[in-house]
């Protein structure tokens, strides 16, 4: 017989609540068993949630595994259902797609599938799209602290899997439903034990109970403490990698994004703010969220719930699970639901709980399918159009051909176009170096692009070097652009390259196979440090006790028959001082070698010109032993990316000191202590200054390298004062006014005092911030810090309006902002940009034996700022070399 849901019924005991400090939840029978319409029948051969899980959704937080558990079960039940792991977690956890539709279109799947690739392409007008289903991407909890989302996703599966009608057929004729049930495991299951941990038979409304206030690092992030959802553009994760390999060989229609935001608002569905539209995106893109929006709505409005929309937020940067789709021929929604932070909360509303959090959720989960089944073909025919126009406009663009290069680095621009690649952009290889007028592009370090190919939209995004906007205030950053981010340079011919001269780039044909022929007259081994592959292989060297050295000028030596030029940062391992290690040498070389390190055998020491290998000017390096401070009011974002790139790019162990551990924890056997962004506590300060004045390094980040500045600048004006018999006031005050993480004093009052309109506040405070824009540094090629570069500038990311005074010792400034024009890209007010001018991006501070290295831009922002994450490691490998 099949099973019969009342929603009525549901929606009065969700409702049946005392709104009290303390709610009784002891009985599985409080809750709601689901939230489906009225007097749906299901089939009762496939397993509902509360049968597999023991208890209603919404009782408790559900585990990854509970999920991934039950939607595996509902693909063996369900022939509606299909199920595939396409990717791990850094953890190990799965990635799941749930494939969902009718018998009718899963015979003919890989049919629907090429058509819908084929609407992409220049040949779309003669698909036909008559019986075509669109496809709809469910996408929920990228943050996983946001646990509806992903709560929600068994009920959703359960309710597709097993819900019988006309309604439910026609959706699973009109629609192949892909499901995505948890977009971060990893953090969804931090934030579910946490949640869990504190939930007694009584649960507890109090915002002020440790439920609703969890730990360091919180579950929004991944495994490393990223934001998964900034991650859809760099596609540095795993997560991210895999959902790319499916996503392009269905290219959605529709693409559902669920989130949630703070417990004292109602829910939130897209449009956004319509002034904060990527310029790029089709008008036809708004219609069509707006019309989304109107059955969003009626639903909602049925069930009783409040909601805004076009508001707050905006759909401007193109790397987020909303905003991605539009540029890809798709509609992408974003959904925002009030959270409960754990099982139930008070907020200005009364009392929300977590079963109602997952009902909006679930809710707008249904209004979505019936709305991409009733626009199906609108969603079909805004695809095809989609990809006419971008190749239409390509074909009209003065720039026919891109050329990017990287000189000396073929490990940077291979992980640029590996890129590229993800993203479905065609790009090419040169077989031969290519001439273009005066220019030579050596095909070794040049990638080419063509303009016309059908996601030319979303590479023009890629590409922008927008200054001046329209709107001003962004929900995120105000710039992306690739290309500085890998610190390529940029090259644009008005002709195509002909295909002859080309070779498609692949994933796999990326990857270097060279093997280095080692001689018994071996000398050294000189390894270029201006690739990327360089640092890799001097971690391993030095894991593995090898001496390495570093040249601090450049030479000329000759190496078989040939000379060669060598600059600073190149690394020398001389093998007469460890012969006994040699095997160990030669084969960490080897490897790197096939990875694209560029590693030359030298049978003399004695040099053509400059340093000989046993001068001075080739310095031992020392193995870095890494400490980092994290929790308390350290940034997790910030310590994730320092830990993602040791960890993950060059294998370099780091030890993570909890903040409330820090005073008790000897630092004698460290190198260098790291300060990731965030903030200080005051008491920690005397510890990290004896640390750097007993020969350590200190790698201060973002808004932290302010608060060391400021520590510095108290501490020395201090010190004068006491020399002179008395303290400065000014100084104790500074001291008294603790710098906060924008590195402001909390106690300054305004100079002028005007009266201004009250709801302009917000708005201006955001104009006044940096959101995420990208600046010229000019380089001092000849500091250790940019052992390896060779441009003359290097473009830096920032987000904070804070700024470094450059040293008054000259020679401790590698990277100072361009007095001309600072601003590349990105919105910046002219007033910020003046205080760019001749600033300081990273500048160095002595302390006795030790020293401070300050870097007012994080050099590691979001996992793929490659331009600036080698000052970072430099600092880790050469930090005790900056003296000058």
């Amino acid at each position: 017989m099949p099973r019969v849901f009342n929603f009525a019924v549901c929606l009065f005991a969700a409702i049946s609540v005392t709104f009290a400090s303390a709610t009784r939840a002891d009985a599985n029978d409080e809750l709601p068993t689901s939230f489906w319409p009225d007097n749906i029948e299901f089939d009762d051969s496939i397993p509902t949630p509360k049968e597999f899980f023991g208890f209603d959704i919404g009782f408790r937080h559900l585990t990854h595994a509970q999920v991934a558990g039950y939607v595996d079960l509902l693909a063996e039940s369900s022939d509606r259902i299909t199920i595939e792991t396409y990717a791990k977690t850094h953890g190990g956890r799965p990635l799941l797609l749930l494939t969902i539709t009718s018998q009718k279109n899963r015979k003919r799947l890989g049919q629907i599938k090429k058509a819908h690739l084929e609407l992409s392409k220049s040949n779309s007008a003669g698909i036909d799209i008559t019986d075509l289903p669109a496809v709809i991407n469910m996408g929920y909890g990228v943050h996983g602290d946001e646990p509806s989302a992903t709560n929600c996703a068994p009920l959703v599966a359960y309710y597709l899997a097993a819900a019988q009608g006309t309604e439910i057929e026609k959706w699973l004729d009109n629609c192949v439903i892909l499901l995505d049930p948890s977009l971060n495991p990893d953090g969804f299951n931090r934030f579910a034990n946490w949640a869990n941990r504190y939930r007694g038979r009584v649960l507890n409304s109090d915002p002020q109970h440790a439920e609703h206030h969890q730990m360091w690092p919180p579950g929004r992030v991944n495994y490393y403490w990223f934001d998964l959802n900034r991650d859809w553009l760099p596609l540095v994760h795993p997560e991210s990698r895999g959902r790319m390999n499916w996503y392009h060989k269905w290219k959605p229609n529709v693409v559902l994004d669920f989130h949630e935001m703070g417990t004292n608002s109602t829910f939130f569905f897209q449009p956004g703010i319509p002034e904060r539209t990527n310029p790029l995106t089709p008008k036809r893109n708004q219609e069509l969220t707006r019309k989304f929006g109107s059955y969003h709505a009626k639903a909602l409005d049925e069930r009783g719930s409040l909601y805004f929309t076009q508001e707050r937020f905006d759909d401007f940067y193109m790397g987020k699970g909303s905003t991605y789709p539009d540029l890809h021929g798709s509609v992408g929604i974003l959904f925002e639901q009030a959270s409960s932070r754990g099982h139930v909360q008070k907020n200005q509303n009364g009392i929300l709980r977590f079963h109602d959090t997952i009902a909006n959720q679930f809710t707008t989960s249904l209004s979505s399918l019936r709305a991409t089944s009733a626009m199906r073909r609108e969603l079909l025919n805004f695809k095809r159009r989609f990809y006419q126009q971008a190749l239409k406009t390509a074909s009209e663009q003065k720039v026919q051909s891109y050329i990017f290069t990287c000189a000396n680095n073929r490990t940077r621009i291979e992980e640029f176009a590996k890129t590229l690649k993800r993203h479905d952009i065609e790009c090419y290889w040169l077989k031969d170096d290519y001439q273009d007028g005066d220019s030579t592009f050596h095909s070794n370090f040049s990638l080419v692009v063509p303009a016309q190919q059908p996601e030319y939209r979303f590479l023009r995004s890629l590409l922008m070097r927008q200054t001046d906007f329209q709107e001003n205030i962004f929900y995120d950053v105000s710039s992306w652009t690739l290309p500085l981010a890998y610190g390529l340079q940029q090259y644009g011919l008005k002709r195509r390259i002909a295909m002859k001269n080309l070779e498609p780039v692949t994933i796999k044909s990326t990857e270097v196979k060279t093997k280095l022929s080692f001689s018994k007259d071996d000398i050294a081994y000189l390894i270029d440090y201006r690739d990327d592959q360089a640092p890799n292989v001097l971690a391993k060297l030095l894991s593995a006790g090898i001496q390495v050295r570093v040249a601090k000028k450049p030479f000329l030596a000759k190496t078989g028959d040939e000379s060669k030029s060598f600059g600073y940062g190149t690394l020398s391992v001389v093998l007469s001082t460890q012969k006994q290690k040699t095997k160990t040498i030669r084969r960490i070389l080897q490897l790197g070698s096939q990875r694209g390190a560029k590693i030359i055998a030298v049978k003399t020491g004695l040099s053509l010109s400059g340093p000989d290998l046993g001068s001075s000017n080739f310095q031992v390096i020392k193995k870095p032993n890494i400490a980092m401070l994290i929790g308390g009011r350290t940034s997790p974002y910030g310590a994730g990316q320092v830990w993602h790139v040791l960890d993950t790019q060059v294998h370099l162990p780091v030890t993570m000191i909890k903040s409330d551990r820090f005073s008790r924890t000897s630092l004698s056997n460290y190198t260098t202590l790291v300060l990731a962004e965030g903030r200080l506590d005051s008491e920690q300060w005397g510890k990290i200054k004896s640390f750097a004045d007993d020969g350590g390094t200190v790698i201060a980040i973002g808004s932290l390298a302010k608060t060391v500045e400021s520590m510095l600048r108290d501490e020395t004006e201090d010190s004068a004062s006491n020399q002179r018999g008395y303290r400065n006031p000014e100084v104790l005050s500074r001291q008294s006014s603790r710098v906060g993480e924008e590195g402001k004093l909390t106690n300054s009052a305004p100079k002028n005092s005007i009266q201004k309109p009250f709801d302009s506040a917000a708005n201006e405070r955001a104009l006044k911030l940096i959101s995420g824009a990208i600046f010229k540094t000019r380089t001092d090629l000849t500091h250790p810090l940019l052992y390896g570069f060779e441009n003359e500038f290097l473009p830096v990311f920032r987000s904070h309006a804070t700024f470094l005074t450059p040293s008054k010792n000259r020679y401790c400034n590698p990277l100072i902002y361009d007095s001309r024009a600072p601003l590349m890209a990105g919105y910046c007010s002219s007033e910020n940009v003046e205080k760019f001018k001749g600033s300081a991006s990273v500048v160095v501070h002595q302390s006795n034996q030790g020293q401070f290295i300050l870097m007012a831009d994080n050099p590691n922002f979001r996992g793929f700022w490659k331009a600036t994450s080698r000052v970072f490691l430099n600092a880790v490998y050469f930090g005790d070399q900056v003296k000058p």
